[in-house]
C-alpha cells in the first residue's frame, strides 16, 4: 500500500486477460497490476476466484476449474512479487520497474498481459481501484457485454447448424426508421429472414420493461411503415431466478412481440432457433 501523494507520477499498468483458446484469440479481462517505479509501488486487483459467471458466459464448454487454478496461481505469484516489491524498494525504485517488466513480458500461458499502459497517479491506490472498475467490473456490467453474450450464443448455434454462412449483419428499415439486426438472411437487396437477440436477463422487472419495451416500439413501428421482414425471430435470454416480477414482464414482453408480428423463442432454444434459420438454406 502507498500513501496518497501530493504530486501525481507516472505510473505502469497492464490488464491481466483470460484467453483460454488462443485460435480465436477471445479474452476475458480479470485483472490489472499497476507499478509506480519512483515510489516503490506495486500492487495488483484480480477477479474473485468464486465468481465465475463472466467466464461460464464467454466460455460455455470451459472446465473452470482450469479457470480458478490459473487464477490462484497467478494470484500467489502477484502475491510474491508485491513482498518482494516491498523489500526492494526501499533501496533500488528501478527494481521495481524490472519487476514489472520481467511480469508482463509475452507468454503463451492461459493468464497474459496486456500492453504495458502510462498512467499520472497522485493517489497508486485509489488509481488501481479506479483502472480495476473500468476496465475489469464494468467490463462485464454493461449493456453491450451482455447483448454480446446473447449474440455469441446465437452464432455459435447457427455454426453448430452448418447456417452461419446464410446471415449478415445488416439494417432493416429505411433512413428514417431502421433497426440493426446481427443475423440476417437477404434476398437480392431485401432482407428476408432474421433474428435479433434480446437479452432481457434483468435484475429489476423495470429493466425488462425499458430493455423490452424499446424493441416493441421500433418493431411495432416498423410493421406499421411496412418494414418488417416476411420472417423475423427474437432470441430472448432469460435470468435464471424465479423472481415473479420480473418474469411476468418478460412474459409481457414477449407477448407484445408477437402481436406486432414476430416469433419469439428463448435464446436456448436451439431446435426452434435452427428450424427457424434453415429457412434460409431453402432460398
Amino acid at each position: 500500500m502507498a500513501p496518497s501523494l501530493m504530486n501525481p507520477v507516472p505510473c505502469q499498468y497492464a490488464i491481466i486477460r483470460f484467453l483460454p483458446y488462443a485460435e480465436t484469440g477471445e479474452f476475458a479481462n480479470v485483472g490489472v497490476v499497476l507499478a509506480c517505479p519512483a515510489t516503490g509501488y506495486f500492487d495488483f486487483r484480480l477477479v474473485p476466484t468464486r465468481k465465475t459467471g463472466r467466464i461460464r458466459g464467454f466460455f460455455e464448454q470451459l472446465d473452470l476449474k482450469i479457470y480458478r487454478d490459473a487464477l490462484t496461481y497467478m494470484g500467489e505469484e502477484l502475491e510474491r512479487l508485491r513482498a518482494l516489491a516491498a523489500n526492494v524498494a526501499m533501496g533500488n525504485k528501478e527494481a521495481v520497474r524490472q519487476l514489472f517488466i520481467g511480469l508482463v513480458h509475452p507468454r503463451e500461458t492461459l493468464l497474459r498481459f496486456g500492453e504495458t499502459r502510462v498512467v499520472m497517479a497522485e493517489d497508486p491506490d485509489a488509481m488501481l481501484g479506479q483502472l480495476f472498475a473500468r476496465m475489469v467490473e464494468r467490463d462485464f456490467a454493461n449493456k453491450d457485454y451482455h447483448d454480446k453474450l446473447v449474440e455469441r450464443g446465437v452464432r455459435e448455434l447457427l455454426r453448430k447448424a452448418n447456417l452461419r454462412m446464410y446471415f449478415n449483419e445488416a439494417v432493416i428499415g429505411n433512413e428514417d426508421l431502421h433497426l440493426n439486426v446481427p443475423f440476417a438472411h437477404k434476398r437480392g437487396e431485401n432482407v428476408h429472414l432474421a433474428i435479433k437477440p434480446l437479452d432481457l436477463a434483468k435484475d429489476e422487472a423495470s429493466r425488462v420493461f425499458d430493455t423490452g419495451g424499446r424493441l416493441v416500439d421500433r418493431i411495432q413501428r416498423l410493421k406499421k411503415h411496412n418494414l418488417l421482414p416476411p420472417d423475423m425471430l427474437v432470441a430472448v435470454q432469460r435470468p435464471d431466478g424465479n423472481d415473479q416480477r420480473i418474469l411476468g414482464a418478460i412474459d409481457e414482453i414477449e407477448g407484445d412481440l408477437r402481436k406486432a408480428g414476430v416469433e419469439v423463442e428463448r435464446a436456448d432454444n436451439i431446435r426452434a432457433i435452427t428450424a427457424f434459420a434453415k429457412a434460409a438454406a431453402l432460398h
